[in-house]
């Protein structure tokens, strides 16, 4: 899917000194399953006023702005923040994607079969990529709580590979245009006498109050413009996994006091 990898739920604030300011959120727990390692982990996504981030993103990581089509990458370690219109990674994904392919190497098919099931009390659609011995099965539904440009915004800030993405063209195109959320999600591709295989499942989605820093932004970070700066990485993987790249801000005028 998601690529919204695996760190832990939303964690309550430390106890002592004032109590932090809550906001009422929808958080979206998301478990992932990995095989043949037979590990799980599970991470959230925080969405509330305009705003979404997941918190499998840690010392850099992206704040969306769901309203306008932002993303604001942050940066913990160098404090810094970058935000930039989700358009234009659309466009820097597109040029990569129309580079030549090589001869010889197979574009992603990307096949809507029509498919139908009730998760979480929503319709989902069967969608399925595949590419050589490569499948990810992905179930999308729209959930009233959930915003239907998070998922295709999540994907395409995402850092660009200018080396697969020719190869991946029509499999881009389908989830940029994508208007939902991946409910499941499924991908399974041969490794030797194995298969490598990842679940991603939504396993909640409900309303609590959440500390309202997650949303928010230091005031005390340099603002980086482009193009004079490329796009900082997410966030720093925990433990023994590694994250996708991003990092992201809402806004310039609302950010949080140091």
């Amino acid at each position: 899917m998601i690529g919204f990898a695996a760190c832990g739920p939303v964690k309550p604030p430390v106890k002592g000194g004032p109590p932090e300011p809550q906001v009422a959120a929808t958080v979206v727990t998301i478990e992932t399953k990995l095989q043949p390692q037979n590990k799980t982990f599970q991470h959230s996504i925080v969405i509330a006023g305009g705003r979404a981030r997941s918190d499998d993103e840690v010392d850099r990581w992206r704040l969306f702005d769901l309203e306008h089509d932002q993303v604001t990458f942050v940066n913990d370690i160098q404090k810094t923040v970058l935000t930039r219109a989700v358009e234009r990674a659309i466009a820097e994904r597109r040029d990569a994607a129309n580079e030549p392919l090589a001869d010889g190497v197979p574009r992603a098919e990307v096949v809507n079969t029509g498919a139908k099931r009730v998760i979480h009390g929503v319709e989902a659609s069967q969608v399925l990529i595949r590419i050589g011995g490569y499948q990810r099965e992905l179930w999308i539904g729209s959930p009233q709580s959930i915003p239907p440009n998070l998922f295709a915004m999540w994907f395409a800030t995402q850092p660009v590979n200018s080396k697969d993405e020719p190869m991946m063209r029509d499999a881009d195109e389908a989830l940029l245009g994508m208007r939902g959320f991946p409910l499941a999600d499924h991908a399974e591709l041969p490794y030797g006498t194995s298969k490598l295989i990842v679940d991603r499942n939504v396993v909640k989605i409900e309303r609590r109050n959440v500390p309202q820093s997650l949303l928010k932004v230091n005031a005390a970070y340099r603002e980086l413009t482009e193009p004079a700066a490329n796009r900082p990485p997410v966030s720093s993987p925990p433990g023994d996994r590694s994250t996708p790249e991003g990092g992201s801000r809402s806004s310039a005028t609302d950010r949080k006091n140091p």
